[in-house]
């Protein structure tokens, strides 16, 4: 199975960079958010489009594994995008990879902003310093109003200094965005302009959501732990279906493709509970498996608890042995190295 075109137009959430990602076709809640708190996260959604700076950022994530951490470097240039590289040492120079600018500025750290304020309560809790900046603290609250997400943004310029997401328990931090060091530049030039998304990608709208299903393909409206379709696109040279989910926090693409499962293709990733079922966490995190004769792939940043509950909404089958000619190739093994950015990051961050 061939999913690289498609793959490449995976959220730029993975990397937990505030670069902007289609605008969510939802209807916000009635909340009581604070009008403040909108005002910032608005801010530093659009942000990224009208500044430019050099910088030094850490993502570090929680889970099963342990701790993952990645440090990277970010010329990022208002008018073209942003170059992000892994900061690795002589003997193991980082990988690098180009973001492209959009003009849209609906997502705040790769989080829909709309999706942000449908499902959870925007509180402004004022002022405080990072880094050495000046900045206000917003913060999310689940309906149980246990603490969702923390975000620091620069009074200055708008741009988000740091993010911290909790677990469902409000308490256990899963994962951490940070500056640690942030020059606002008056212009920036990149001297290689980002890769244009690949030809044959086509975005289908969630209109063509019933007729999808009407097909056979597994196209859920919403998901568990509060995630939501908000885009879906087809690769048109083999059929294969993205569909994009979040809650506005957590981010997660699920991809689909006609065929069989090569188990060769998942070697490396863990088995679970359910046979047939394999995984891997990290930055991002995997889970594949196929049944009814669909082979799904799911990619994202969620939590491990929440990244269960997904599964096991889904239909699955007790897998068979499949013989050489009837194996796909998945080719699941190669799947981190079509991601934007962060997969074609993710051989340097472990």
């Amino acid at each position: 199975m061939s999913l690289s075109r498609l793959a490449v137009l995976v959220s730029t959430a993975l990397i937990g960079f505030g670069l902007p990602m289609p605008a969510a076709a939802v209807t916000v809640a009635s909340r009581e958010d604070s009008p403040t708190a909108v005002s910032w996260l608005e801010r530093a959604a659009a942000a990224p489009n009208r500044v430019s700076f050099h910088g030094t950022q850490i993502i570090t994530s929680w889970g099963p594994q342990g701790a993952s951490s990645a440090m990277l470097d970010i010329v990022h240039a208002a008018s073209q995008g942003s170059e992000i590289t892994v900061v690795g040492s002589e003997a193991s120079p980082g990988a690098k990879a180009f973001v492209q600018r959009t003009a849209n500025a609906g997502a705040v750290d790769g989080g829909p902003l709309a999706l942000l304020q449908a499902t959870y309560a925007l509180v402004y809790k004022c002022c405080t310093d990072t880094i050495g900046r000046s900045a206000v603290l917003v913060e999310a609250l689940r309906d149980d109003e246990t603490l969702a997400a923390r975000f620091w943004i620069d009074k200055a310029t708008g741009l988000l200094l740091q993010r911290q997401l909790f677990s469902v328990d409000g308490k256990t931090m899963v994962r951490a965005t940070v500056f640690t060091e942030l020059d606002i530049e008056d212009s920036e030039f990149l001297g290689h302009l980002p890769p244009m998304a690949p030809s044959g990608v086509e975005s289908m709208g969630l209109g063509t959501v019933d007729n999808l299903r009407s097909e056979g393909w597994v196209c859920a409206p919403e998901l568990p732990a509060s995630l939501k379709l908000y885009d879906v696109h087809q690769d048109t040279s083999n059929g294969s279906l993205q569909f994009s989910y979040s809650d506005g926090l957590f981010n997660l693409s699920l991809f689909e493709q006609r065929g069989a499962l090569d188990p060769a293709a998942v070697a490396g990733f863990g088995t679970t509970d359910t046979p047939g079922v394999y995984q891997r966490y990290g930055m991002p995190s995997y889970v594949v498996w196929s049944s009814g004769g669909i082979v799904y792939t799911l990619i994202g940043d969620l939590p491990p608890d929440m990244l269960g509950q997904v599964v096991r909404a889904f239909p699955h089958d007790v897998p068979v042995k499949l013989s050489a000619i009837q194996r796909m190739g998945a080719g699941l093994a190669k799947i981190a190295t079509w991601l934007t950015p962060m997969g074609a990051l993710s051989p340097k961050l472990g």
